[in-house]
């Protein structure tokens, strides 16, 4: 296997990304031949589409206010990560953990390295379409038929470096099954996928380096991968957060609710209105979502003598398992605090009954709420299995 690193000008918003690696790979001397994979820098395709954002011009939210507080980071740039997420895992000082669309990134893929001061550098909007639209002017200018991936570095898990990963590709399969095939003591491997496309992008990245090299595209020649038919999956597959070995063994806690149940926040605020709270004022409501799609609120009902006093969630909770219900996807909780409200313990201890991944969405009247699940809410609650009994216990 052959790697060539084409180095180019500096690539600039507007620019035809396409042409500026033709002309650098003119310049070196370099030809595409067929089955050649192009690895091109993610930071290139962002800025060649416009990606470029001048952060004296963005004016940060609340939430981004506090968000930045609480990671050591800019609040202008800590609102175009809430802006470019879809789930925000938590963070360290100056690195915030997120999700989009299926990958981790930190940050929300907003980089400062290769942008002007006083400038950040976004994720591309769609870099699977960008690298198509790669691969077809490189195979049209070169009558080669090749694969083009869209790469960048990432960290693993407590190690120090970077390595590199696929964010998209074309032309290509980026993940091989090696299911069934044997080992060197004839076992049949049973999980084994090759991450092909992950693979080749760390290889480029030796070369293209992450400082001022200024070579934004490595061409890969003689790799074992599987060229790709138009039409073909090229999508580079994902699995949920809950069956990722890290993120699913590391419950992440509470983090910002970026969406998704807003209709059932609002029948929690609705219900709270009905709340009967004489002795002391605190009204909340809760709405719960069952499996079925149907949705059923409660407000929290107080008493003279304490101990008869019912929380909204255990209102709801109770009308839901009442109506024959005994399998919920999320709950939301409302009332008028300063912070979002979360449910006592007494709630969780009821809502676990039914689920640990089950979704709490804590809200309060201004529109702040956070997300976690009942499992992340209440670590090893007691639960149905607590009760079961093994062999040894000789029963």
């Amino acid at each position: 296997m052959e790697l060539f690193g084409v180095e180019t000008d500096l690539v600039r918003p507007g620019d035809d990304l396409a042409e500026v690696i033709l002309r650098g790979m003119e310049k070196a001397g370099l030809r595409l031949a067929d089955g050649d994979v192009l690895v091109v820098a993610v930071s290139a395709v962002a800025t060649a589409e416009g990606g470029i954002v001048d952060l004296s011009l963005v004016t940060p939210g609340d939430q981004a206010r506090e968000l930045a507080e609480m990671y050591d980071k800019d609040a202008r740039e800590m609102e175009l990560i809430i802006r470019s997420s879809d789930r925000i895992i938590g963070g360290i000082p100056g690195v915030v953990l997120t999700i989009k669309d299926g990958f981790l990134y930190p940050n929300g893929g907003i980089d400062h390295s290769n942008a002007p001061p006083g400038h950040v550098v976004l994720f591309p909007r769609d870099p699977g379409r960008s690298a198509a639209e790669l691969r077809k002017r490189l195979e049209e200018a070169s009558d080669k038929r090749i694969g083009v991936i869209v790469g960048d570095s990432r960290t693993h898990p407590l190690r120090l470096g970077c390595v590199g990963v696929a964010l998209a590709c074309d032309g290509i399969v980026p993940v091989e099954d090696a299911r069934g095939q044997k080992d060197l003591f004839g076992r049949p491997l049973m999980i084994t996928r090759k991450a092909v496309a992950d693979n080749l992008v760390s290889a480029a990245e030796v070369v293209m380096g992450e400082g001022d090299e200024g070579i934004p595209a490595v061409i890969i020649r003689g790799a074992p991968v599987r060229l790709a038919d138009d039409g073909e999956d090229m999508r580079i597959p994902n699995i949920p957060p809950e069956e990722c070995m890290y993120i699913g063994s590391l419950r992440c806690g509470p983090h910002p609710y970026q969406g998704g149940y807003d209709r059932l926040i609002e029948e929690a605020a609705e219900a709270m209105e009905r709340s009967y709270a004489p002795y002391s004022g605190f009204r909340v409501g809760a709405a719960i979502l069952a499996r079925d799609g149907k949705v059923y609120s409660a407000a929290n009902v107080e008493n003279a003598s304490s101990g008869a006093s019912i929380c909204a969630e255990r209102a709801a909770l109770a009308k839901a398992v009442s109506e024959g219900s005994r399998e919920f996807e999320a709950l939301a909780v409302v009332a008028e605090t300063e912070e979002p409200v979360a449910p006592c313990g007494i709630c969780r201890q009821n809502l676990i009954e039914f689920g640990d991944e089950i979704k709490v969405i804590m809200a309060n009247v201004r529109g702040d709420a956070e997300i976690a699940t009942v499992g992340e809410l209440l670590p090893r609650g007691f639960t149905r299995r607590s009760l079961m009994t093994g062999p040894s216990d000789g029963i």
